[in-house]
């Protein structure tokens, strides 16, 4: 099942950052969003990184706010994993896995379209197999 089909389940809130902007920026927006990554976009909207609450916990290890100053671009990951709509859900599960990321931005001809968490893939799974589940139940009552 390709990605596709849980862009259109609804219209989610995208959330971004510039690399200009500030840790202390990137965590009003995560705080403030309940979300755990942001992709870092530039002028232009494209996808030139990306910064996850983990990557700013790393950088906090101090007792001074001096971490909160820092700019995006000073602590972001430049290799984005990211998907197309056209992957498959259980394919891009697996490279999330492999590389031990949380979260995956879907990019359509250089554009960001979506961020997906694992969470998100994993209700979405579970809530095709329970329709496809409750569909095969029908149908055996039905026949039988």
């Amino acid at each position: 099942m390709p990605i596709e089909d849980l862009l259109t389940e609804s219209g989610r809130n995208l959330f971004t950052i510039d690399p200009n902007e500030s840790v202390g920026d990137a965590v009003k927006i995560l705080a403030g969003n309940d979300i755990g990554a942001l992709p870092v976009c530039d002028q232009n909207k494209q996808v030139v990184g990306i910064v996850s609450e983990r990557d700013i916990v790393r950088i906090c290890n101090g007792s001074d706010d001096d971490w909160k100053k820092l700019k995006i671009s000073d602590i972001m990951k430049v290799k984005v994993v990211s998907a197309t709509p056209a992957d498959k859900i259980r394919d891009i599960i697996g490279v999330m896995k492999e590389k031990r990321i949380r979260h995956v931005p879907v990019i359509e001809n250089g554009t960001l379209v979506a961020m997906f968490s694992v969470r998100d893939l994993f209700s979405y799974l579970l809530k095709v197999t329970q329709e496809e589940r409750d569909t095969m139940t029908m149908a055996y009552e039905t026949i039988r």
